[in-house]
């Protein structure tokens, strides 16, 4: 996936952020050692101390003495949300009475490395399709869509195929996404992500990151999705 230089530790950082922001810790729960945390990730202790640092500092964990590092309750965390439906990109748009557009679409058939590996819990080398999506409305670019999910037979390899909804696309085989887990924050976008987002002057990212899946079918997907701050605007209904 696209991960645009990002530092081992930042990137160590938003993995247990999503552990914890979905669900997958709950309060309260003792987290694995550094120690255990390295030789999870492959990389130094000190490279986890510095992930770990930055979650106690933004509230998210709790060192205790003598017992370890927790995960911590406040209200810093309330931002986390849980849905049991998922709304596609190009319904989000129309419901804003804006017209969806895919710029274009980059799609390949990739094996798992070990990120991919952490996210959807596949074995390393298992065949995954990776799905990386320049997406707008009304002609005016918007996100920047980097998905990945285990590829299934069937799944088309070529471009047009993801130029519309992919949810859409998924029906086909029986797929009906219901759940989802993310987490939002706000980035300042390196120069890559300014290139091809077209951003002309300096401005915050959100960046929004995302499980998603079917129980019924066994379906799962994780995405990482960038908006332009200043043409995007984020709704949750209660």
């Amino acid at each position: 996936m696209l991960n645009n230089g990002q530092p081992l530790y930042s990137q160590i950082e938003d993995e247990l952020r999503f552990k914890i922001e979905s669900g997958e810790w709950d309060v309260g729960k003792r987290i694995p050692t550094e120690q255990q945390l390295g030789q999870t990730y492959g990389v130094s202790r000190i490279t986890v101390r510095r992930a770990l640092s930055s979650l106690v500092e933004a509230g998210y964990l709790e060192r205790l003495r003598a017992k370890g590092t927790f995960v911590k309750s406040t209200n810093d965390n309330a931002s986390k949300s849980s849905f049991t439906i998922v709304k596609s990109y190009t319904n989000e748009m129309l419901e804003l009475g804006r017209k969806p557009v895919t710029m274009w679409v980059k799609v390949e058939r990739i094996p798992a490395d070990e990120s991919v590996r952490r996210h959807l819990h596949v074995e390393i080398g298992t065949p995954v399709l990776h799905l990386l999506r320049l997406r707008g409305a009304d002609n005016e670019v918007i996100t920047l869509a980097d998905t990945v999910t285990p590829f299934r037979a069937g799944y088309s390899l070529k471009e047009e195929t993801y130029m519309g909804s992919l949810y859409e696309y998924l029906s086909n085989f029986g797929i009906h996404v219901s759940d989802q887990s993310e987490y939002v924050e706000a980035i300042e976008p390196d120069s890559e992500l300014t290139r091809l987002l077209r951003i002309t002057k300096p401005e915050p990212l959100l960046k929004r990151v995302r499980k998603i899946s079917d129980k019924a079918s066994g379906y799962v997907e994780y995405s990482v999705n960038y908006y332009v701050g200043s043409r995007y605007r984020y709704y949750v209904a209660f």
